[in-house]
């Protein structure tokens, strides 16, 4: 049996983004897809309930579980946020193709590292998948691969309160989106710290919004594949209120205190019970530079309820079009993919995905 015929082991399978990979794989693809995770309950709970499931008991933090879990395993879907890239090298070491929707730069960074040893074992890592990073990572390329030149690209991420987020998004965004870190500004790297330097951005189907700087992976990962010389990444949310008081909570110094005293696992609990807001999200990126002497800016977008949704219907596709023909390495999405058939993917799904340019004086 091929590696591209072996099951797809996806971790985190009956969490919010993974149900929907599993459900989409097992769909469109002959192979046997593995839900896996640490609750052999919920495993089995959830693959009973889809045709062409199985469930597997698995943690990542148990090395010793690792030779048992991915036996017989030709891919592996990573939908955890993980604290160390031990499990992706593991499955690196065995040749095991490997895609990964981590919005965590640092993580990605130490995933990288493992290029040579890809190769070694002619195994596929794709990193970067989903909508942001993912989708906006292959926008921003194709339309700097349009223009003589590029100036700057924005990044700006809309989420909805009132979408069911899951415990690792939420925990992520309050550790890792809205801390300090480095950008691209000018050319030069430039510490910035989250929930500050609002820029007013004309998002499709909600107007214009201030939205404050985070820590998302896009804008590092594209800093590091291209010689764009600012770009940044930004976050709202659908509701005013809510991405204006947490702006102020940072602006007043009071945003870690109130993180400190209410504890990450609190405000994973207390964002789950939201009851308003929409389920809606929106990336949007704006490249802005020149084309024949003349400025260009050229805005593209997705938009659609249930950005995990979104999120997963990406990376089933990406996972789905790994085969012997791809090549071996680690590599971000923008490397081995065009948006073209995500694009498509996302729209037979019911989301909207747009571009627009100006020219000249407009731009």
């Amino acid at each position: 049996m091929s590696r591209t015929d072996a099951s797809v082991l996806v971790v985190g399978g009956y969490g919010t983004i993974g149900r929907t990979v599993c459900i989409e794989l097992a769909e469109r693809t002959q192979r046997e897809i593995i839900a896996a995770g640490r609750s052999p309950e919920k495993a089995r709970d959830f693959a009973r309930s889809v045709t062409g499931v199985e469930p597997r008991t698995l943690d990542v933090s148990d090395r010793v579980g690792y030779a048992d879990a991915l036996d017989d395993i030709g891919s592996v879907v990573m939908c955890l946020d993980q604290d160390t890239p031990r499990f992706a090298k593991t499955c690196l070491e065995h040749g095991i193709d490997y895609v990964d929707i981590s919005p965590t730069d640092a993580l990605l960074q130490e995933i990288e590292s493992f290029d040579d040893l890809a190769r070694e074992r002619a195994a596929t890592a794709v990193l970067s998948v989903g909508l942001s990073p993912g989708m906006t990572n292959l926008f921003v390329t194709e339309a700097t691969d349009e223009l003589d030149s590029v100036d700057r690209a924005d990044i700006t991420l809309l989420l909805g309160i009132g979408e069911a987020f899951g415990p690792d998004t939420v925990k992520w965004t309050v550790e890792d989106a809205l801390g300090s870190f480095s950008v691209r500004s000018d050319g030069e790297t430039r510490s910035v710290v989250g929930l500050t330097d609002p820029r007013v951005v004309n998002i499709p189907g909600w107007g214009r919004r201030r939205a404050y700087r985070a820590n998302l992976a896009d804008q590092h990962v594209l800093a590091r594949a291209t010689n764009i010389p600012t770009i940044e990444s930004r976050l709202c949310y659908d509701s005013r209120i809510v991405t204006r008081y947490l702006a102020m909570l940072r602006r007043t110094g009071v945003y870690q205190p109130v993180v400190s005293l209410l504890g990450v696992d609190r405000i994973v609990k207390l964002a789950d019970s939201v009851p308003f807001g929409s389920n809606e999200s929106v990336i949007k990126v704006e490249i802005l530079g020149r084309l024949d002497d003349r400025a260009k800016r050229i805005e593209r977008w997705v938009r659609g309820p249930d950005q995990a949704r979104a999120t997963a219907i990406v990376t089933a596709r990406v996972t789905e079009a790994l085969d012997s023909s791809s090549p071996a390495g680690v590599h971000h999405i923008q490397e081995l993919f065009s948006s073209a058939p995500l694009s498509d993917a996302l729209v037979e799904s019911g989301y909207t995905v747009g571009r627009t340019e100006h020219r000249g004086d407009q731009a």
